[in-house]
């Protein structure tokens, strides 16, 4: 209860005139944490976010063994994956070029952008880091703001602020696509466990109309079976009285399931409408990892499912700290 009301008020704070103190606040708050262990700021993050106290040394819930991959799986094509520029020579590579949205250009600063040859709305994004896009619309957008925002976020490395060693070593960039018009695409995200999808999601209203994400947005899950999941993942949803699955879902699962098998726990993201399927993202720590499955049952159901001893021992740290 303490824990909802506290995420409540992030919330709140997080937007409007207070998002400068919010940002404050997060910084100092980062600045704490820093001094942490990579399994202390674990532990304390999840506590901190959803009340659990998880154990990192036997791990059974799906979420404390995502957090353990975390902690101790250093795949070196996890950084490949991640950039959200070089991973389209992964899919690429593994057969999918097809589902690859057309790209403008990809840039190293915002200086080496041509602002007049660009399409009348593009959407850019940090290649590096999570949530730092914006939607730019000619005559309407405030450039030299938009420059500020992009070349603030290239001195960010996400690793410190959630130690995700993925996302430790990605180069800075901004990548400029067309903007698609998210009122005819449908946003498919699904979790893969060894090799399996297991439940997705169907997220509405992901970005704002500035194109971060939005607090507001609706998340519903849904087994593999297309049931609807009988949890709670603090997420809002929506009514799905009505709602028609893609045409195109069983594909999708298919082609989730071959990107994210060199890895135990993926999310595999797609953009689809009738025609078409995209591909979005691979998340390896959906929500910094703190993404809990409520009640607690489901969280050991699908831990069940991700077998540890599976992984190559050859991608495991030595867990050793100071």
């Amino acid at each position: 209860m303490l824990v909802n009301l506290k995420n409540k008020m992030k919330k709140k704070l997080n937007s409007g005139s207070t998002k400068k103190l919010y940002e404050f606040l997060s910084y100092l708050r980062m600045k704490y944490y820093s001094r942490l262990s990579d399994k202390d700021f674990l532990k304390k993050n999840i506590k901190q976010k959803t009340g659990l106290n998880v154990d990192l040394d036997n791990p059974k819930m799906l979420c404390e063994k995502i957090l353990w991959i975390k902690y101790m799986y250093r795949n070196p094509l996890m950084t490949k994956c991640t950039d959200k520029f070089e991973v389209r020579n992964y899919v690429e590579n593994k057969g999918y070029g097809d589902i690859l949205g057309e790209i403008i250009g990809v840039y190293d600063n915002t200086d080496d952008i041509d602002i007049d040859s660009l399409p009348e709305k593009t959407f850019w994004k940090s290649t590096h880091a999570s949530g730092i896009n914006q939607i730019v619309i000619k005559g309407q957008t405030d450039y030299k703001k938009t420059a500020k925002l992009f070349e603030h976020g290239k001195k960010v490395n996400y690793y410190n602020r959630s130690r995700e060693w993925n996302y430790k070593h990605v180069k800075p960039r901004i990548l400029i696509e067309p903007l698609l018009d998210m009122t005819i695409y449908e946003d498919y995200k699904f979790f893969v466990i060894d090799g399996n999808v297991e439940y997705f999601a169907i997220a509405k209203g992901i970005n704002d109309a500035s194109g971060n994400q939005n607090i507001n947005s609706k998340f519903n899950l849904y087994d593999i079976n297309f049931n609807p999941m009988h949890t709670y993942v603090k997420r809002a949803t929506f009514d799905d009285t009505n709602y028609v699955f893609s045409k195109r879902l069983n594909e999708m699962i298919s082609i989730a399931e071959d990107l994210a098998s060199p890895f135990p726990f993926c999310r595999v993201d797609f953009l689809t409408n009738e025609n078409n399927i995209y591909f979005g993202e691979i998340t390896f720590f959906p929500t910094g990892g703190n993404m809990v499955l409520y009640p607690l049952e489901l969280e050991y159901f699908y831990g069940k499912k991700l077998d540890l001893s599976n992984i190559n021992s050859k991608y495991l740290k030595e867990e050793v700290e100071t």
